[in-house]
């Protein structure tokens, strides 16, 4: 049985149906576990999770060539001024998420329910209007999955699942229609993936008059894939310039997690700075470039940034709590408090967070290429900030890693 409403019928087991069998479970593998990362994330296994997934990413940032595809297109960890870009993340993408995965488990009850009444073809509920709900429901929770951990190498694995989704589809209703060809009728007044077929419409309206319709077809999602791409880097451009960044010297930018001014944010940075300690961490590192976040002090994601010691996910640190909070997580219509949970409040006092940021080999990134897809930050220096009382309160020297050992964390 199929994912589209369709039950199979039993094939025979061929060497050659075996080996695709076998092939499509190991991507099926490979594609869970990225596109999980996120889930692992926000899970009391998250600490276990990058110690055998962490060697993947450092691996994929050692070279020029690979390392963008370990960066991050979309924010994370800071809140940008583009009201777009803050309901595609807080909203759009945690219901796509949450709905998409129950509405996957709904569909697939249905499915096996009908099999168990012998009917061949299911064509009630969303069937009715759709083709594919499954599937369709899978590619909203894997999108859902992207914005709220929006890795390059995740983005392109989405990209390739939907195009998967769509070749597979028309594959079963290929070996559908031989078995039944009753089911051109059904065909005709359900979408593939949305009521209408709009994206037949399209097609035929722009394609619909070429005389081979194979190269069309080619033709067609080779366009697409383009857009889809363009779109996807698109919005990594579009973010940067909603992101709250001002330079303060030379060789260091600033960047507030909650948009501020920029005299507020040299204000707050120029304080961190006065520290002997912080000056004295910041020569050491040479002729490195530096970028500074300014954080809120009760921020929840500190261990992005630096191991201070205090992070709630440690090693056998597994409880009840964690798991309702992923649940709160992912199935946002179960909270509505996760967004303050993580990101802090607004307040006046700061955590500083000063890092070097690195080229693949190990260099200083040049001015321009601080905020680059291939730019990795290393924690140098922290200092705790309280601005109505003028003081650094407090200064930490981390290790030099992210709670999550040396793998890329983004910068936004």
């Amino acid at each position: 049985m199929s994912a589209n409403g369709i039950v199979q019928p039993r094939e025979s087991n061929t060497p050659r149906q075996g080996a695709r069998r076998w092939l499509s479970r190991a991507v099926a593998v490979v594609y869970g576990l990225v596109m999980f990362e996120v889930v692992i994330m926000v899970s009391p296994f998250a600490f276990y999770f990058y110690a055998a997934y962490g060697p993947t990413l450092k691996w994929l940032n050692y070279s020029p060539a690979t390392a963008w595809l370990t960066g991050f297109l979309l924010p994370h960890a800071v809140f940008t001024t583009s009201p777009f870009l803050e309901f595609l993340r807080w909203d759009l993408g945690r219901y796509a998420f949450g709905l998409g995965l129950v509405a996957f488990v709904i569909l697939a009850a249905q499915v096996y329910g009908s099999k168990l009444f012998g009917r061949r073809i299911v064509e009630s509920g969303a069937y009715r209007y759709i083709r594919h709900p499954q599937y369709l429901s899978l590619g909203l929770s894997a999108f859902g999955l992207f914005t709220m951990w929006p890795r390059t190498v995740i983005f392109l694995l989405l990209v390739g699942m939907l195009f998967a989704y769509f070749f597979l589809a028309r594959v079963e209703e290929r070996r559908m229609l031989a078995i039944d060809p009753s089911y051109a009728d059904y065909m005709r007044h359900a979408g593939m993936f949305l009521p209408g077929n709009p994206g037949g419409r399209l097609y035929r309206l722009l394609f619909g008059s070429l005389r081979d319709q194979k190269l069309a077809h080619r033709l067609a999602l080779m366009i697409l894939l383009v857009l889809v791409l363009l779109a996807g880097f698109g919005l990594r451009a579009y973010t940067v310039r909603h992101i709250a960044r001002t330079v303060t010297l030379p060789n260091m930018e600033v960047v507030s997690v909650y948009p501020t001014t920029s005299t507020a944010m040299h204000q707050i940075s120029s304080l961190a700075l006065s520290d002997p300690s912080v000056q004295q961490a910041i020569r050491r590192e040479g002729d490195a470039m530096f970028v500074a976040h300014l954080l809120p002090r009760d921020y929840g994601m500190i261990g992005m940034f630096a191991d201070v010691g205090d992070h709630h996910m440690t090693p056998g640190n597994i409880r009840l709590s964690r798991f309702t909070y992923l649940c709160d997580w992912l199935l946002p219509f179960l909270d509505s408090h996760v967004r303050t949970d993580l990101m802090g409040s607004n307040g006046q006092e700061y955590r500083v967070v000063f890092s070097r940021v690195d080229t693949p080999g190990g260099q200083p990134v040049s001015p321009t290429r601080l905020l680059g897809l291939s730019a990795k930050m290393t924690p140098v220096y922290i200092a705790d900030v309280n601005v109505p009382a003028h003081r650094v309160n407090r200064t930490i020297d981390p290790p030099r890693r992210s709670f999550w050992g040396d793998v890329k964390m983004p910068i936004f």
